[in-house]
């Protein structure tokens, strides 16, 4: 049997499970909705006389860089708020109940910024919106590293950055059937399309998506998670008891250690892992992802490039197939390798994008010039760094202070892309530093970083169950040897103390 055929069977067996994961991340089309369509009411003339003031030098309206930063860049501390609180709730109602509650506010977000006449309520709108994309930034992950089949985990899980650039991409198409209104609508639409979202979520969530099986039977409750696998997995006896007994042997091997926040402080235990997976986010968000994202349109509008509504909308459009190859390569080479290869290609696009805002002589072949180098980073951007980034650290919060990790990865993802979107207007805008392009340079820099990082530092946990990864973290295994290193030598998490007290015990005899 090929490996082809063996993997369509075993998607025709667990297409139960890949359906309602491939289901729950719609979740990510609001992430990405957001961060695409407010960079186009940025340039909208409307949006601009509501919020920003009157310049006589120009003789019309302009949005100053505190207001672009400030409204642009508020919704990722709400996100940060949203990812680090994301443990409690969690904790109290579990992944699928935690996306009700982002739901929620979704909902009172986007009335808040509809409904807006002053600054104020916008920011509050858009602060609201935050919470809730950043709790669904964390329980997305989990719940689909939860209920995926092991060997689709890592494509499943990237399907979020798809869904992500879906949103992205439906954002400026929204934007370009309004922008050449006169009233309110031109921006007011754009933000009320967001109700779609939480419309189609909710309904799947209480028909057919069970709550985390794993969730369940770490609260107790044997028979909801029986029937929660039984949703994931069909009428499968063995294999649905098999699942029970291997998920409850590890949550009582996890139980031994006691959950603390505390933990993720000590390199030993968990603080390793939380290093790590805060890294990996902060990397991402270095690459300046959040700028092209946020700011797009008003970048190429200030380069000189018409047509920027399109541009930015192919901008989405081209590196859809990335994601899609990202999701074979990340299970057939690994996501350490891919990683790699993604942060070397993206930090020579970023040097060139910067060298190319040096130049004296600003001429149309030079601005796409720059225009060419921004699509080649989204399409290796997408290749892997954007979604492989989800993949390891949903796989690498492991044992039971996994809500905690994921919380502390996500909240630094946030953290980040508000350091990004609060500086940006002040590193290119030409009331501020006036960079310009040049801004590549320093996200460049900072990529060739992160390619040394991950080639020294991070550990490969393709192929790995989540409880074989929690056993080669707890064992101390070093980032080198995780895809070599034979688990069968490790009986548990304590398997280097036994090991210890064995060799101890012979020498005593001796």
């Amino acid at each position: 049997m090929t490996a082809q055929t063996s993997a369509a069977s075993a998607a025709r067996e667990e297409w139960r499970a890949i359906a309602i994961c491939l289901f729950i991340t719609i979740a990510a089309f609001q992430f990405g909705f957001d961060s695409s369509y407010y960079s186009g009411i940025l340039v909208m003339e409307p949006f601009i006389k509501a919020y920003g003031h009157y310049d006589g030098a120009t003789g019309g309206y302009i949005l100053s860089s505190s207001i672009q930063s400030l409204t642009t860049s508020i919704i990722n501390v709400g996100e940060l708020v949203g990812a680090v609180s994301s443990y409690l709730v969690d904790d109290r109602i579990g992944r699928r109940g935690g996306l009700f509650v982002s739901s929620t506010f979704v909902v009172i977000g986007v009335v808040f910024q509809v409904a807006a006449d002053k600054l104020a309520l916008l920011i509050v709108g858009r602060l609201l919106l935050g919470y809730a994309v950043g709790l669904i930034s964390c329980l997305v992950p989990l719940y689909v590293a939860d209920c995926a089949p092991a060997r689709f985990r890592g494509a499943l899980v990237s399907l979020y950055q798809f869904d992500v650039g879906l949103g992205l991409l439906l954002g400026v198409v929204v934007d370009n059937a309004t922008k050449n209104r006169n009233d309110s609508g031109a921006y007011r639409i754009p933000m009320a399309v967001q109700l779609v979202f939480p419309v189609i979520l909710v309904p799947g969530l209480i028909l057919f998506a069970p709550e985390s099986p794993r969730w369940l039977l770490t609260k107790g409750k044997i028979e909801q998670a029986r029937a929660a696998l039984r949703r994931l997995h069909g009428n499968r006896p063995d294999l649905i008891e098999s699942e029970i007994l291997h998920i409850s042997g590890m949550i009582e091997e996890e139980r031994r250690v006691e959950s603390s926040w505390r933990d993720l402080l000590h390199w030993n235990k968990d603080g390793r892992k939380a290093y790590l997976g805060m890294a990996l986010q902060a990397w991402q968000q270095a690459s300046g992802i959040n700028f092209i994202t946020s700011y797009g349109i008003v970048f190429f509008t200030a380069i000189g490039m018409n047509n920027t509504f399109l541009i930015q909308m192919g901008l989405y459009l081209v590196p859809m197939p990335a994601v899609w190859l990202n999701q074979y390569c990340v299970e057939r080479f690994g996501r350490r390798p891919m990683l790699l290869l993604s942060c070397i290609l993206v930090a020579v696009v970023l040097l060139i994008v910067g060298g190319a805002g040096t130049a004296n002589h600003k001429t149309m072949a030079l601005d796409r010039t720059i225009v060419a180098m921004v699509y080649i980073f989204m399409i290796v951007y997408n290749l892997s760094l954007g979604p492989a980034v989800w993949v390891v650290t949903s796989e690498i919060s492991t044992g039971p202070n996994r809500s905690k990790l994921m919380a502390t990865s996500t909240g630094t993802n946030w953290f980040c892309s508000w350091m990004v979107t609060f500086t940006f207007p002040y590193l290119f805008n030409a009331d501020a530093a006036g960079l310009s392009a040049r801004v590549g340079f320093i996200y460049g820099s900072l990529m060739v970083a992160a390619a040394v990082w991950v080639f020294f530092l991070l550990p490969e946990t393709s192929g790995r169950t989540l409880e074989e990864i929690q056993i080669l973290f707890q064992n101390g295994v070093s980032a080198w040897k995780f895809k070599s290193y034979n688990i069968s030598e490790l009986s548990g998490p304590s398997a280097i103390e036994e090991k210890k007290e064995a060799h101890a015990m012979e020498v005593e005899e001796v």
